[in-house]
């Protein structure tokens, strides 16, 4: 799989209309299956969308990518949307609580290789810059460390008055899609916090206003992959089907496995060819209806698909995939496993104490 920053600028990928997200539009639901009790998540949000001085405007309003005319987005709106998304596709076994808004002017990104933070000065400078051109030549990172001190994130997440955080940041603040800190942390589609000052696991997701929040839906999924390779131990579209996990049963597309696909994963929905190729109307078989029965995963419940299935678009398909996350009340006796999925990525920790009891 490839993984890359989210705050990097928007290069190739085609911009999409937000539209609401209902869960329940193309996703079978069983009446025999029990869908999971809601787990409350806590998430601080920190804004970094300054106003430009001189002017009466935030960094997302006096921007524009080179090259492009759109429109960058305002990050408290996106904001309530990404909550409200998560929370309605989950089918409501998680709900998203914002319990602090900090809506700065002070930066965590850097130039690679060196210590100085940006100023917002230096920020607004090199955004006005053609093309971008020093940003992308000198390479940018953030400051993971110094952030989570600067607020206190740590003890807030120790104490569970937190349990992850959102940023809303500038193309090119340096930032990775989504990102553990906290004892024996793992991959979350970039390295852990080195040295971390939290024991708890605390998630911290870098998203850009730059985009819309079906991109940031995207880096969502990227990290419910990488916390459902760990739970798995392994993610090998090489196996026969009849030897894949029920992740790699998930994420199978028809490409990889013709005349077998499930959902797919982010990159590739069940007739994807290549990646974002939501918009490919070739006629696939697709195991999806089966996942409202999980973990009894009917091969009879097979049925013909095409991009229509989620509105060829990436908020559509985002949605869909999302939708079919298993949700459901118990423990899988066929792998020993959660039967909500979503529990290990918003507490991975305890979703594996509930395995063990």
């Amino acid at each position: 799989m490839k993984y890359r920053l989210l705050t990097f600028s928007l290069l190739f990928v085609v911009f999409w209309v937000v539209n609401s997200c209902n869960p329940t539009a193309s996703t079978a639901e069983s009446e025999d299956n029990e869908v999971a009790g809601t787990i409350v998540v806590k998430v601080a949000v920190v804004i970094q969308d300054p106003i430009v001085p001189g002017t009466n405007k935030r960094l997302h309003e006096y921007f524009k990518t080179p090259g492009y005319t759109f429109e960058w987005h305002d990050p408290h709106k996106l904001t309530a949307a990404y909550a409200d998304t998560l929370n309605a596709v989950s089918h409501g076994v998680i709900k998203y609580e914002i319990v602090k808004v900090y809506d700065d002017s002070v930066f965590f990104s850097k130039f690679k290789g060196t210590e100085e933070l940006f100023s917002l000065r230096e920020v607004i400078t090199y955004l006005e810059e053609p093309e971008w051109q020093t940003l992308k030549e000198k390479g940018t990172t953030f400051d993971y460390k110094g952030f989570i001190q600067h607020y206190g994130f740590d003890k807030m997440r120790d104490n569970d008055e937190i349990h992850e955080v959102w940023v809303w940041t500038f193309p090119y603040g340096g930032m990775w899609e989504s990102t553990y800190s906290g004892r024996n942390a793992f991959w979350l589609n970039s390295d852990p916090v080195e040295n971390p000052t939290n024991s708890k696991l605390l998630t911290i997701m870098g998203l850009n206003y730059e985009r819309e929040m079906s991109l940031a839906l995207e880096s969502y999924g990227h990290r419910f992959e990488s916390v459902m390779r760990e739970v798995y131990r392994r993610w090998d579209y090489d196996q026969p089907d009849s030897e894949k996990n029920n992740w790699e049963l998930y994420t199978t597309y028809d490409k990889v496995s013709p005349g077998n696909a499930h959902i797919g994963n982010i990159h590739f929905p069940p007739n994807g060819q290549n990646d974002y190729d939501i918009k490919n109307e070739m006629a696939v078989s697709t195991a999806a209806d089966a996942w409202a029965n999980y973990p009894d995963i009917k091969s009879d419940s097979r049925r013909i698909v095409t991009c229509t299935e989620w509105d060829c678009s990436h908020l559509g398909y985002m949605c869909w995939w999302f939708s079919h996350i298993p949700h459901f009340k118990g423990i899988s006796p066929i792998d020993g496993h959660l039967n909500n999925w979503w529990y290990y990525v918003v507490d991975y920790n305890t979703a594996i104490e509930l395995e063990n009891q």
